[in-house]
């Protein structure tokens, strides 16, 4: 079914119990904290076990390890990952691409429902400008098709579709799926 194979890495794995910036007063960050896991198993239409979204709409997010290193050479210091308070920091693949595709992940069959838009709270909590700097790539929202295991490290995404554009580039009009 898949026909085309990249490597990529996975640096973090988040999983959070509340949230700490959503439906909170503005400038009132909770203190959730943020669960870093080194391994996590994956159910069939579910979010990550103990996360905040874990049986929402958007179960899971996305963002691109290259966008969070273009972010802090914008803002001229390291940006702490757990800060976006997306679930997975990958690298090595355009997420963008994804919106709208089945795809495997590792052992894991997954679908790439909609861009992960910024929030006007990372300014506040990360520094000024970090939403503008986010827009257009501020993850990817998908969804779990089939049981299995993420682990941080090196594995595989598997596509259809050929993916062609540079992890950082900006989704440039919203991309509805069809």
């Amino acid at each position: 079914m898949y026909n085309h194979s990249y490597p990529v890495f996975i640096h973090h794995i988040f999983t959070s119990p509340k949230h700490n910036y959503f439906t909170r007063e503005k400038f009132d960050v909770g203190d959730a904290p943020t669960i870093e896991h080194s391994k996590i198993k994956l159910t069939k239409d579910q979010g990550l076990e103990g996360d905040r979204f874990e049986f929402s709409k958007y179960p899971i997010t996305l963002i691109s390890a290259e966008v969070i290193n273009e972010i802090s050479k914008e803002l001229d210091f390291e940006v702490d990952p757990k800060l976006f308070r997306r679930n997975i920091i990958i690298s090595g693949i355009h997420l963008n691409s994804l919106i709208g595709k089945r795809f495997k992940l590792g052992n894991v069959e997954c679908e790439g429902l909609a861009h992960c838009a910024p929030c006007t709270w990372m300014n506040a909590v990360i520094a000024k400008n970090t939403y503008k700097l986010m827009k257009g790539r501020g993850g990817l929202r998908i969804r779990v098709l089939s049981d299995g295991e993420l682990e941080l490290g090196s594995t595989m995404i598997a596509t259809d579709e050929a993916i062609t554009l540079e992890p950082i580039t900006p989704l440039s009009t919203p991309k509805i799926p069809t």
